[in-house]
């Protein structure tokens, strides 16, 4: 039987029930992590197999459940065990739930730590991830909003496509803000609506740039990577942070009162 694989879009909602916080910037900022890792279509766009949505639901669970760290998840998915021994991936790991197998020798997390281990990268030797490059008509069909919506989106400033002659081209992060705003729009939220949200994550990067510039100039032959995973840890602990305080400022709804 051939692999099934899922869309981001259809992780989304397959998890939302459980974990009504997610979001598509947070499995975004996990796989940054190399907590989890979908594999990738020609044209660039993540699939995620059943096994690793599963991974995904496992370390959504530790964070809810047992308010785990990052560090701490990522040693119990890399197949620590009591006696110190990595199990076979036939084997499911006791201390993880049932079903939920420890992965193999051969898998990405498993690679990148002996890889690690073993071998000492010379400069500049990796190699950066191109940007996904999409045409009007890929964002459209993959996000499932009108042209209309999208050319809504465009004049509040909600995504900025760069122009290749007279053609716009579009980036993941623009397909996942069209993606959300149409999902908003379904629920009742209308586009003119959402300008709070941009204005607010505007602000929020205003906080963070003095910041990450500050560790981009401080000493140090790594400090760009440096400062760019400080900024990975900024922008998921503030949006952990921001949804904590919108779920506070919504108890009177939840409550009735």
């Amino acid at each position: 039987m051939p692999e099934q694989y899922y869309t981001i879009g259809e992780v989304l909602a397959l998890l939302l029930e459980e974990f009504p916080d997610i979001t598509i910037s947070k499995i975004r900022f996990l796989e940054s992590q190399g907590l989890i890792t979908p594999e990738r279509t020609t044209a660039g766009y993540r699939k995620f197999t059943k096994p690793e949505v599963e991974r995904l639901r496992f370390i959504l669970r530790e964070q809810k459940d047992n308010f785990l760290p990052l560090r701490v998840i990522r040693d119990r998915l890399e197949g620590e065990t009591s006696d110190g021994l990595l199990r076979p991936d036939d084997i499911t790991d006791p201390s993880m739930p049932r079903g939920i197998r420890a992965p193999s020798v051969g898998h990405p997390t498993n690679r990148a730590t002996a890889e690690r281990a073993s071998v000492v990268p010379a400069p500049n030797s990796a190699k950066k991830k191109r940007p996904e490059r999409l045409s009007k008509l890929d964002i459209l069909e993959s996000t499932g909003v009108d042209s209309s919506m999208l050319t809504a989106l465009e004049r509040m400033k909600f995504v900025r496509p760069q122009l290749m002659g007279t053609e716009p081209f579009y980036d993941e992060t623009d397909r996942d803000i069209v993606h959300l705003a149409g999902r908003l729009a379904a629920l009742g939220v209308e586009p003119r609506l959402l300008m709070a949200w941009r204005l607010a994550a505007e602000r929020e990067a205003d906080v963070f740039e003095p910041i990450v510039k500050a560790a981009q100039n401080s000493g140090g032959g790594d400090r760009r990577d440096d400062a760019m995973k400080l900024l990975d840890d900024l922008v998921g602990l503030g949006e952990e942070l921001r949804t904590a305080l919108l779920r506070n400022a919504t108890k009177g709804l939840r409550s009735g009162s």
